[in-house]
């Protein structure tokens, strides 16, 4: 299509990778050198991956669609293409709903684990892919199908607006119940008031036997770097904990509204005396600021101090705001699924941004 040579400023460059016993890729697009009418080929083919160039001129826009030799449009929102731009492509053309599956269970000490798995749109035909994986907590209040009464998160409906725009890798979640016992489950230790202390249990079935079935069962990438973990409230707390505790398997947290006040803020304390674990892993926390009419103090705010000073623990360890630690804070938002809902879309950006 353009000779990299023969141009005197960079080529807007494509690369699609899609399984070529599925049909090969062709380009279609709004102007010259494309069209809508006309499919145009890779300029180069090898195995998998087509590449195209395109000559645009400096400061021109091309809206581009990729499609199948079948006749088949790619699923999602067409491109917009910069002069100079480029661009990495993982189409799907037979799907663009993510999958859910479950509830399923896994048996671990005597305890019954149930927990849900969310497949993103291209993971039945881009078969020689793999993907991250998102460990969620409250996996009974995650989907657009769930209904706890506290309330929903809609996370698939979430994930689905940020695969369109293509504004964030496509991932696998296993979405982990804990409904049934949840303060016994995810708290570290026991608080003086609300008891609890069993997070260790919960962290061993899903290190120990929940992740190995999930690796063995689906097509993960398995290393540290692409797995997370993700909690809200007492959820929150023990994403962290999960976290810090086995940086080894864990290499992305996020920790919305944490409860960092539980047990007089031992995790905090742990961290603020403790040693940081190495390989350390990339760390968001947030909390609202807005007081709910539950809480007669006024410093309260959804944990906002609490989760303040986590932030300086973590900063105390050599951690980079913006780089390795996120900490935001949501001045309007209060300790509610409705909150964080509001919000997922920017911790699920910094934890599986975009390919380039």
């Amino acid at each position: 299509m353009a000779d990299d040579s023969a141009c005197s400023y960079p080529l807007t460059r494509i690369e699609v990778t899609y399984p070529a016993h599925r049909g090969r890729i062709g380009l279609r697009g709004s102007h010259a050198p494309l069209s809508w009418e006309h499919t145009q080929a890779a300029d180069e083919v090898s195995g998998d991956r087509s590449t195209f160039r395109i000559a645009l001129s400096p400061g021109e826009l091309l809206e581009v669609k990729l499609v199948r030799d079948d006749g088949e449009w790619a699923a999602g929102r067409n491109y917009v293409l910069h002069a100079g731009d480029s661009m990495s492509l993982e189409p799907c053309f037979e799907n663009d709903a993510a999958t859910l599956s479950g509830p399923l269970e896994l048996e671990h000490d005597g305890s019954t684990l149930t927990y849900e798995v969310l497949l993103p749109p291209s993971y039945a035909e881009q078969d020689g892919r793999r993907y991250p994986v998102l460990y969620a907590l409250d996996g009974q209040s995650l989907w657009s199908t769930s209904s706890d009464p506290f309330g929903v998160w809609h996370l698939d409906t979430e994930l689905s607006r940020l695969y369109e725009l293509d504004a964030i890798e496509e991932v696998i979640v296993v979405g982990i119940h804990t409904a049934l016992g949840r303060v016994e489950m995810l708290s570290p230790v026991p608080d003086p008031k609300h008891g609890g202390g069993g997070a260790a249990g919960l962290l061993s079935a899903i290190v120990d036997k929940l992740k190995p079935r999930i690796d063995a069962e689906y097509r993960t990438l398995a290393d540290r770097k692409n797995t997370a973990i993700l909690g809200s409230s007492m959820g929150g707390l023990f994403a962290f904990v999960a976290g810090w505790q086995r940086a080894d398997v864990f290499g992305k947290l996020a920790c919305l509204s944490s409860s960092f006040w539980w047990a007089d803020r031992h995790v905090v304390k742990e961290v603020q005396n403790g040693r940081c674990p190495e390989p350390r892993p990339l760390v968001y926390i947030d909390s609202g600021a807005a007081l709910q009419p539950s809480e007669t103090d006024p410093n309260l705010r959804d944990g906002f101090h609490h989760t303040r000073s986590m932030y300086r623990a973590l900063a105390e360890h050599r951690y980079v705001p913006g780089t390795d630690l996120h900490w935001l804070v949501y001045t309007s938002a209060s300790h509610d699924p409705a909150s964080w809902r509001a919000r997922i879309g920017i911790p699920l950006q910094l934890l599986f941004p975009a390919k380039v």
